[in-house]
């Protein structure tokens, strides 16, 4: 798997967890302290995500880090 299909297969596990709670996006953006329009790019594959923001948005979840980075 190239780095391209690792960033879309992260973004879908974002998606899918936040969407299953339930959250806005707009909603998640602030809870975790995040721009809306940097979501919208992570969830659909179109931008690099740091360990501190992957760590954001798995605590904003209430899951583990490892839940979105397994198999990537």
């Amino acid at each position: 798997m190239d780095m391209n299909e690792r960033k879309i297969k992260l973004g879908q596990r974002i998606r899918l967890e936040r969407e299953a709670q339930g959250i806005s996006l707009r909603r998640f953006a602030l809870m975790v302290g995040l721009g809306h329009t940097y979501l919208v790019d992570v969830e659909n594959g179109r931008r690099n995500i740091g360990i501190e923001n992957i760590c954001k948005i798995a605590d904003g979840l209430g899951i583990k880090v490892s839940m979105l980075v397994d198999d990537l």
